[in-house]
């Protein structure tokens, strides 16, 4: 019986081993990229109205950027608690959004709440540091507040609503972006 024990966590283990060292998939594979390709056409489709003023906020500068006292886990965090607010801003008085096409938009929802299953997922193999609510997510969490009272200010309007299009699309670009840098990362971490 000892004897089987020893064998049945020895495997055990590497198998363990094997799947913390994978980093994530979702990511790694590529396979992020053509979810995300299509949830960018779908926002730069969606809206049409010409857009007199632009939001006062910017992303910040420190978001979506590979900082030297964050692992790899925490840039990943970082995404998926973005697409979570953005995917909160899009359930928000959804009815309010009358002028864009709604299968488009319930594609576009659809997609958002992939990406954040699959980087939940991938979250779960990855390590992170001490503090992982780090002052980048909680300066990220800020400016999507902003955007939520934008909204809420403008009382949901087909504008208003147009001007967080552009914003998020804005934030989807960079994104990606990052995305494909922490893909890097991953990949010349895998070949260590």
């Amino acid at each position: 019986m000892g004897r089987n024990m020893f064998t049945f966590c020895f495997v055990l283990s590497l198998l363990c081993g094997c799947c913390s060292s994978l980093g994530c998939k979702w990511i790694k594979d590529d396979l992020y990229k053509p979810t995300s390709k299509e949830t960018m056409n779908l926002l730069k489709h969606m809206g049409k109205e010409f857009v007199k003023e632009r939001a006062h906020m910017h992303i910040p500068p420190k978001a979506y950027k590979m900082h030297k006292h964050m692992k790899l886990g925490d840039n990943v965090f970082e995404v998926y608690e973005a697409f979570l607010n953005i995917s909160k801003i899009f359930n928000l008085n959804q009815d309010s959004v009358t002028t864009w096409n709604s299968t488009a938009l319930d594609i576009f929802r659809n997609n958002l709440y992939r990406q954040t299953k699959e980087l939940r997922s991938c979250m779960q193999e990855m390590k992170y540091s001490d503090n992982r609510r780090s002052s980048e997510i909680k300066t990220l969490e800020s400016y999507f507040k902003k955007l939520e009272h934008f909204l809420e200010n403008k009382n949901y309007s087909a504008h208003a609503w147009e001007v967080i299009r552009i914003q998020v699309q804005d934030n989807l670009e960079r994104m990606d972006r990052f995305t494909a840098h922490i893909r890097t990362h991953m990949m010349d971490n895998s070949n260590v």
